[in-house]
C-alpha cells in the first residue's frame, strides 16, 4: 500500500498511533502523534492503520508462498546437517563439525536464561546425532568451548547413554580442550 499524506498510523514497538504529516522519502515520514509531538520515523516502523482501528496493509500471496517454497526446498535432502556438510572437513575428511556456541545457534542468545541455553545445545546435539544416524556418518565432532564445563558435562552424560557411540575429547592440537568426538559404530 503506498504511504500518503493523512494516512493513521500505529507505531510498531511504540504505544502512539498518529497520522502522517509529511513524506521526507521513501522509507522516511513525519508523523503528528495523538501526543502533539511530530516524530521522524523510518516506514518500517509504523502500520498504516484504517478507519476501523484495523492495519490496512496487503500481502503478495504469490510472492509470500514462493519464499516458503523456496525456503523449504534449500534444506532440501541435507536436512538438519546441511550446513555442516558443506565444509570442507566433512568433504575431504568425512568429519561433520557441530559448533554449539549459542550465538551459532539463535539470533538473539542474551535473552535465554541458562536452563534455556543449557536445553537449546542439547536439543541440537539430539538433532544433529538423529540425523547423522540417518545419513549413516561415522564421526561427529561437537564444539562445545570450555566455558564452565556445564555443557561438555552435560553432553556427555547423554552420549554415554547409548551403546553405539564412542565418546573422547577431541584432537587437543586442533580444538584444545573445548571439542567431544563422537564416533557412531554401525553406520
Amino acid at each position: 500500500m503506498e504511504i500518503r499524506v493523512g494516512h493513521s498510523v500505529k507505531f510498531i514497538n511504540e504505544n502512539l498511533e498518529g497520522e502522517i504529516k509529511t513524506i521526507l522519502s521513501e522509507k522516511r515520514v513525519v508523523v503528528t502523534c495523538l501526543d502533539g509531538f511530530d516524530y521522524k520515523v523510518s516506514t518500517n516502523e509504523i502500520l498504516i492503520i484504517g478507519e476501523d482501528n484495523e492495519h490496512n496493509y496487503t500481502v503478495d500471496q504469490e510472492e509470500f508462498t514462493s519464499k516458503i517454497i523456496s525456503d523449504k526446498k534449500s534444506k532440501g535432502k541435507k536436512g538438519m546437517l546441511g550446513k555442516y556438510l558443506d565444509t570442507n572437513k566433512y568433504r575431504y575428511e568425512g568429519v561433520v563439525e557441530v559448533d554449539l556456541h549459542l550465538e551459532k545457534l539463535v539470533e538473539f542468545p542474551e535473552k535465554l536464561d541458562d536452563s534455556l541455553r543449557l536445553h537449546t545445545q542439547m536439543q541440537h546435539v539430539k538433532n544433529c546425532l538423529s540425523a547423522a544416524r540417518d545419513k549413516h556418518l561415522k564421526k561427529i565432532v561437537f564444539i562445545h568451548g570450555v566455558g564452565t564445563g556445564v555443557l561438555k558435562t552435560e553432553l556427555h552424560n547423554y552420549l554415554a547413554n547409548f551403546d553405539d557411540l564412542m565418546v573422547k575429547d577431541a584432537d587437543f592440537h586442533e580444538y584444545g580442550v573445548g571439542a567431544t568426538e563422537v564416533f557412531i559404530k554401525n553406520s
